[in-house]
């Protein structure tokens, strides 16, 4: 026992006053306690197994109720009690300087509010006994002068900090490290020297390029949007990689830097180095993968080797710990703090403390077992503080002696580099290790890498992709590493970097050059995710997941991990192309054959691979097409009737995946072939497992199809051949499988007594056979819980539940989207509707249907997505919530109908339907009650026989789809009339020309239209039309033929296509007329005169436009009349505003678009929400903001934004709001607001890529990318205007075509040639000046004198000006004046005459043609003083004034010189502006 009598008891008054002031109420109960506990550790030891079991019973207790709001008062009462007891008999050992017995106490308070992962407040408890243990660190730090106390001490009381930030545990940091420098550095140190705030900027300013430096490869190098096949992916692959690899080299020296100065910082304080030395990088330092959150893993060579040249080196790195500590980002653990962790002992119970509120980030190697790659070693083992010929002997030395431990030196100083020091002394190591290495003909390389595979035989081993959490440093950076270390080693090549590594491997012909290609893409995508995931985590939290994301509000406080959500599915399955060919590589070298073959490529993307990734990802579609892509290509090798197990293999895969996305019908077929093939190979009775395998897929299909007495059977077969295979006693997963499924089917088919006896044995044996989480006792913890529901008794069925969702979350991850997790959810949910809290009910279900929607689609029909909205409409209406009890209803009605056939009776639609009776009666409709009870009674009677499509279902559904439809419930609707279409096509054949299907096909293109879904849209409509020419005859006038090509016009427009579109409405009025006649009023001629004119708008054939709106509205006026108003006059006046603006007169347009406003509000009301209304604002706020009332067009764009937002509901895309997104932009653009711009740009962008698709081309995409290029480069960020600018033009041209003369790519190249000029790239302006100026004529024609083409050729001119081309500079400025001119006339003034001129001045300037130079500066002159004023203070007039000047003085004329640049200073007082060119 230590003992330290302390100088001054001032620290123990204090510290015995604050504590026992705190806990008072237990303090004679401590007291007869201490008397036992202090007499020794032997009676602590003997007492302490008691105390573990309190402890952990309590946290037991608190962990099982935090999902639960009745956590027990006196279960918390008694864990701080027992807290408050232990810390003041610490207080009482600190005091009397009893150390070691303080520190028992002290962390036996610890111990006693210690909970892993846990909530915040709960963490907080343990900052005193934390911030305690701190001091009894410290005290034994000055007693013992060692700096591994000192740096206990402050880890202690960073790991306080953490959980609770107060001044005093700053105050005791910083007493600890003035401590250890006065008593282990011995010197006199005062004030506050640690610099942590300054460091802890530098670590985050690196981080923050880390983080912005991946966004730029994510954005600007993407394989994974490359089609495969496509030959410019392995160069894209390459420019991934390569940017990787630079990242990782700057991350590198950044460390090394900040290590420096780390290091410069301690010396400083120490004094002089007594020899030279070098700081030597270990592990991911060393091999260029290092992230800025790794440990640090280093050791220190010495010239010299003495006991004081060792002992500087020892407290140097001491030093640096402290300062490293104090950066708050290391984990308790790594100090190996005996009383917490004791990793020496055999005894679990000594290793318990997890630091799970720490962030793990940039810290030392821990002083865990196989850690420790630090110069401190092992405390008195393996000190790495060596001269190179000592640590040579030393890593010899290790790996001769302990073959068998898995500590290995040599693994670790095999490969070194340098961070601060001597590099002569890295060389001179490096040299002697290499020749220790190489020699006997790399035998002892051979053995390293033997020892690696061994060591790490689990990282090796192929294993199929699951949905379960990764661990992206040991499942993919390790295994990468690893493996490359390896195959060096393996032939003798000594390993430096990992890519040079590779470089060598692939010089000395170990390789190939296609598989140094594919070795390097593994390592940058293994190294890449490793470092997206720390820097998403913010530290060393290794979880990684590639299922998507969903936001969980179910008792948030559970987080237990951290997880970096990866989507990318392309980049995930690029990874296993190489890791699984790798893989079976290694096992060659495992296997002692260390060649490879030639003929083998480190790349497999075969299809089965494939449809692993995806099942792992849950891309149920993607892993079908895969898997049947497999069974076609194994029939053809195999042959059509050959019994083979590959093709047996291949029809299951297929079966599961039917059955994954939902389709059992097909599932079962297949299974069945699968099961029969099987059989067949095999022999009807032999037990394989084959057999087993298909049986028990067959089974589940049953299940899920409803066939469950079936499903029994071959459960029950698949039981007996197990037992028979394995043994009837013996505990194996195939055995408890087939136990598991019994309990679910008899469960289902209502015996749940047997149900409980099977899921119990299940359970049992498979606790038996896994010693940790797996998916497989959860599973059976799942159906414990359905077979207690079942029963009635809900809170077993409760617990059950939890622990199943609790284990759950803990292989997959709390915030992961996955369909177990899914499941557990629902039954939770489900279950606390029985005990009657639908609050809590309604949570866990609406988490799940949000889940299943997110695995199998929003939209796909599913029986998970179907059950959850059943159960969603049954705790509504319990809770007397009817109307969202009838939506959900319906939506599972709609869903079982679309899974089971919409002809089909079945148990499910019969009650679904039955429900919703239930549900409109509780809401007073009993006539809709009435409708729907009857539908239930008529599939009853159904499942006794009665069984055909009708089409007056089919009707009922259309006509249901087009009530939804004007309701704005247009998914509902597309349901609707998709079902509709389905029986219509099953009762007049897919291919009949029926009008019934013909109306449908219409009503569904309608709906996708209405839904943005153009493309869809259009295919509907076309198939509408073709049915309707088949049947009057295609060239035959009909009024519905006229609608569909109306409808066409309409999808066409939204769309973009708007020659398309126009032509499609043209060829409709031409039917209407000859339908009416040309000169009838008809409301059908109106409307498609007014689509036209609209359709010629968006053309900009304006004059045109406004001929056909100008008739359409005196048709509709004719027709309606012209008061009060209807929304088609109103549509009218709107078509005519847009038409004026077209032209260029927003006054007029304003006076439009202002009636039209006024009319909606008369037709729909005020103060009422419509669509029409906000289209009318949205247009007024544009004509008002082209004459310059940026404010006021704000204001109505904004009213109309909130309108829209109404009508679409708030969270919800549509074109509406994106379209007024991008608008807002413009507008505060033109105000001067260009951040809000920005925001207002990227919502618009970000909205319309997600109603398009992100990688789907579209003009609204094109149109938000151009307005942010525009907005950037009024900020002054040119090259983000660049990438934005670019990315515009790129998509423009996919939509319009590449050669293709259109505006939008005109303006595209125009603005293009802008940006590169404003960031001096003048050859790429020129470029694009010309690429515009030639688009443009070819859209003026070429002989046209238009005002956009003269803007081009003055851009033109700026560029060949700045590029000092003279010449062409004035060849284009004179063609634009000259155009100029002839556009507003020889003597008209105008201010970009004025420019014009002033730039050919310039021009002839730069040439030194001054006499002409005079002449248009003159003339600029001019027309400048006659637009702005003779003496105002205008910059163009001083730049004009100042470059005469200069001009005069060219041509020797100092007098006239003078005087211009005297009446340009002169004039100048009332200007700041100096000489510049004003461009057009």
């Amino acid at each position: 026992m230590v003992t330290l009598h302390l100088e001054t008891s001032a620290f123990n008054i204090l510290l015995w006053y604050r504590v026992s002031s705190l806990l008072l109420p237990a303090q004679k109960c401590t007291r007869q306690e201490s008397d036992s506990l202090g007499n020794g550790t032997s009676h602590y030891t003997k007492c302490r197994k008691t105390f573990d079991v309190i402890c952990k019973k309590n946290m037991e207790r608190i962990i099982s109720g935090l999902g639960q709001s009745n956590i027990s008062d006196k279960v918390i009462e008694d864990t701080e009690r027992l807290c408050r007891d232990k810390l003041q008999e610490g207080c009482r050992a600190l005091q009397t300087g009893d150390l070691d017995t303080a520190e028992q106490h002290f962390a036996a308070a610890l111990k006693s509010v210690h909970v892993k992962d846990s909530k915040a407040d709960l963490h907080k408890r343990e900052t005193e006994p934390l911030h305690m243990l701190g001091h009894v660190y410290l005290k034994k730090g000055l007693l013992s002068r060692d700096g591994e106390d000192f740096t206990k001490a402050a880890a202690l009381c960073n790991a306080a900090l953490v959980r609770s930030r107060t001044d005093e545990i700053n105050e005791t940091i910083q007493e600890i490290t003035q401590s250890f420098v006065k008593h282990v550095l011995n010197v006199d140190l005062t004030g506050d020297t640690s610099e942590v705030e300054k460091h802890k900027f530098s670590l985050n300013a690196d981080r923050d390029y880390v983080e912005e430096e991946l966004m730029r490869i994510e954005q600007h190098i993407d394989p994974y949007s490359i089609d495969d096949g496509d030959p410019k992916i392995r160069e894209v692959e390459e420019s991934r990689a390569e940017a990787t690899k630079q990242l990782l080299h700057a991350i590198v020296g950044q460390r090394r830097k900040f290590l420096a100065d780390l290091v410069d910082e301690c010396i400083e304080v120490m004094g002089p180095l007594p020899c030279k030395y070098a700081m030597m990088g270990l592990g991911s330092q060393a091999t260029g993968l290092v992230t800025p959150y790794s440990d640090l893993e280093f050791a220190i060579l010495v010239e010299e080797e003495t006991e004081n040249n060792v002992k500087y080196f020892r407290n140097l790195t001491h030093y640096l710990h402290l300062k490293v500590i104090n950066l708050g980002e290391t984990i308790l653990p790594a100090m190996a703090i005996k009383s917490l962790n004791d990793f020496c002992s055999e005894d679990p119970l000594d290793n318990w403390y997890y630091d799970s509120v720490t962030p793990r980030g940039f810290s030392f190697d821990g002083a865990m077992p196989n850690a420790c790659k630090t110069p401190l070693g092992r405390g008195k083992t393996f000190e790495l503080i060596h001269t190179p010929s000592n640590m040579v002997k030393l890593v010899e030395e290790n790996l001769t002696s302990d073959l068998k431990k898995d500590y290995h030196l040599a693994s670790v100083l095999g490969n070194v580099s340098l961070i601060k020091g001597e590099q002569t002394l890295i060389e001179e190591y490096t040299a002697t290790w290499t020749q220790r290495l190489q020699g006997n003909d790399g035998i002892l390389s051979y053995i390293i890498a033997r020892i690696i595979l061994n060591d790490n035989a689990q990282t090796f081993e192929r294993q199929v992709p699951t949905a379960k959490l990764l661990d992206v440093k040991k499942e993919m950076y390790r295994f990468s590493s690893l493996a490359v270390l390896c195959w060096a080693l393996v032939h003798n090549i000594q390993p430096t970097t990992i890519w040079e590594t590779i470089d060598k491997l692939y010089e000395n012909d170990v390789i190939n050059s296609e598989n140094a290609h594919h070795l390097k893409v593994l390592v940058s995508i293994s190294a890449e995710l490793r470092l997206r995931t720390y820097m998403c985590n913010g530290g060393q939290a290794e979880n990684m997941s590639a299922l998507s994301s969903t936001f969980t509000d179910i008792d948030d406080e559970r987080t237990l991990k951290k997880i970096f959500h990866f989507s990318n599915t392309k980049q995930l399955l690029r990874y296993y192309y190489t890791a699984i060919p790798l893989k079976n590589s290694m096992s060659r070298i495992s296997n002692n054959h260390s060649a490879m073959e030639n003929s083998t490529t480190l790349f497999d993307d075969s299809l089965r691979t494939k449809a692993e990734v995806y099942k792992s990802v849950c891309d149920y579609k993607q892993m079908k097409t895969c898997s049947e892509q497999e069974l076609q290509n194994k029939i053809s090798e195999h042959g059509e009737g050959t019994a083979h197990p590959d093709i047996a293999e291949a029809l299951n895969n297929v079966g599961m995946a039917w059955g994954d996305i939902g389709d059992t019908r097909h599932a079962v077929a297949y299974l069945e072939q699968s099961q029969q093939m099987f059989q067949c190979i095999y022999g009807e009775g032999t037990a394989h497992p084959d057999i087993v395998s298909s049986l028990t897929n067959l089974g589940v299909a049953l299940t899920k199809h409803n066939d469950h007495i079936s499903a029994v059977r071959y459960f029950e077969q698949a039981l007996k051949m197990t037992q028979s295979i394995y043994g009837e006693g013996t505990s194996h997963p195939d055995i408890a499988n087939s136990l598991n499924n019994l309990s679910c089917a008899w469960s289902t088919l209502g015996d749940h007594r047997k149900a409980v006896s099977y899921s119990e044995q299940a359970l049992q044996m498979r606790q038996t056979i896994h010693d940790a989480a797996h998916p497989d006792i959860a599973s059976s913890l799942s159906n414990m819980g359905n077979a207690w529901n079942e029963l009635g008794d809900y809170r077993k069925a409760v617990s059950f539940y939890e622990q199943s969702l609790q284990m759950r979350w803990s292989i997959y991850g709390v915030s992961s989207v996955h369909p177990d997790i899914a499941d557990s959810l629902n039954n939770l949910g489900a279950t606390f509707s029985n005990l009657g809290d639908y609050r809590k009910s309604i949570i866990y279900l609406e988490q799940s249907l949000r889940m299943k929607q997110s695995i199998h689609g929003e939209n796909t029909a599913h029986p998970k997505i179907a059950t959850a909205l059943s159960s969603m409409a049954s705790v509504f209406d319990d809770l007397g919530d009817h109307t969202n009890a009838v939506s959900y209803h319906e939506q599972s009605l709609h869903m079982m109908r679309n899974i089971y056939g919409e002809g089909t009776a079945h148990d499910d639609i019969a009650n679904s339907l039955n429900n919703l009776g239930n549900t409109w009666m509780n809401l007073d409709d009993h006539n809709m009650a009435i409708s729907y009870l009857e539908q239930s009674l008529k599939m009853r009677q159904v499942l006794f026989g009665e069984s055909t499509a009708h089409p007056g279902i089919a009707a009922s559904l259309n006509n249901l789809g087009i009530a939804w439809r004007h309701l704005g419930e247009n998914r509902k609707a597309a349901g609707y009339q998709e079902h509709a279409l389905q029986m219509m096509q099953t009762l007049y054949g897919r291919n009949s020309a029926h009008p019934s299907i013909s109306k449908a096909l219409g009503n569904l293109g309608r709906i996708y239209n209405d839904l943005g879904d153009h493309k869809k849209a259009i295919s509907y409509f076309e198939k509408a039309m073709l049915i309707k020419q088949v049947m009057i005859g295609e060239t035959t006038a009909h009024p519905d033929l006229a609608v569909a090509l109306d409808n066409l016009g309409d999808a066409c427009s939204d769309l973009g296509d708007y020659k398309r579109a126009a032509s499609y409405h043209e060829r409709a009025l031409q039917m209407k007329w000859d339908v009416y006649g040309k000169k009838t009023t008809n409301a059908d001629i109106a409307a498609s005169l007014c689509n036209l004119g609209a359709a010629l708008n968006e053309c900009e054939e304006n004059e045109n436009s406004i001929s056909y709106l100008e008739q359409a509205l005196q048709m509709m006026q004719n027709i309606y009349g012209e008061s009060p108003g209807h929304p088609d006059i109103a549509t009218a006046l709107n078509n005519l505003g847009n038409a004026y603006s077209g032209l260029g007169d927003y006054s007029m347009a304003i006076v439009y678009h202002d009636q039209s406003l006024q009319m909606r509000r008369g037709v729909y009301g005020t103060g009422i929400a419509h669509p029409d209304i906000a289209v009318s604002l949205n247009n007024l706020g544009n004509a008002i903001g082209k004459l310059g009332d940026h404010e006021t067009a704000v204001s109505y764009l904004e009213q109309s934004l909130q309108i829209m937002r109404t009508v679409h509901n708030k969270s919800n895309v549509h074109p509406q709001v994106a379209a007024l997104l991008y608008n807002l932009g413009s507008a505060c653009n033109d105000l001067g607001d260009h951040k809000k711009a920005v925001i207002y740009y990227e919502e618009s962008l970000q909205m319309s890529q997600s109603i398009h698709g992100e990688g789907n081309v579209h003009p609204d995409i094109a149109k938000s990318l151009h307005g942010l290029s525009k907005t950037w480069c009024e900020i002054g960020d040119h090259r983000k205007a660049v990438i934005y600018g670019e990315q515009s033009l790129q998509m423009k041209r996919e939509i319009y075509g590449e050669i293709t003369a259109h505006p939008g790519i005109a303006a595209s190249l125009n603005d293009l040639g802008n940006y590169y000029h404003a960031i001096n790239d003048l050859t790429n302006a020129v470029m694009y000046h010309e690429q515009s100026l030639q688009m443009k004529r070819r859209i003026y024609g070429e002989g046209t004198q238009d005002l956009d083409i003269a803007a081009s050729l003055d851009n033109l001119g700026n560029a060949f000006l700045i590029l000092g081309d003279g010449q062409n500079a004035i060849s284009n400025y004179e063609q634009s004046l000259q155009m100029r001119r002839i556009i507003h006339g020889e003597d008209h003034v105008q201010p970009d005459i004025a420019a014009s001129l002033y730039n050919v001045g310039n021009a002839c300037r730069s040439l030194h043609e001054y006499k002409k130079a005079v002449s248009y500066y003159e003339q600029s002159l001019e027309v400048a003083q006659a637009i702005y004023g003779e003496a105002t203070a205008h910059p163009f007039i001083i730049g004009i004034l100042c470059n005469l000047s200069k001009a005069w003085r060219g041509l020797g004329d100092d007098v006239k010189a003078t005087s211009y640049h005297e009446q340009s200073l002169q004039i100048k007082q009332g200007s700041s502006d100096g000489d510049a060119c004003i461009l057009s």
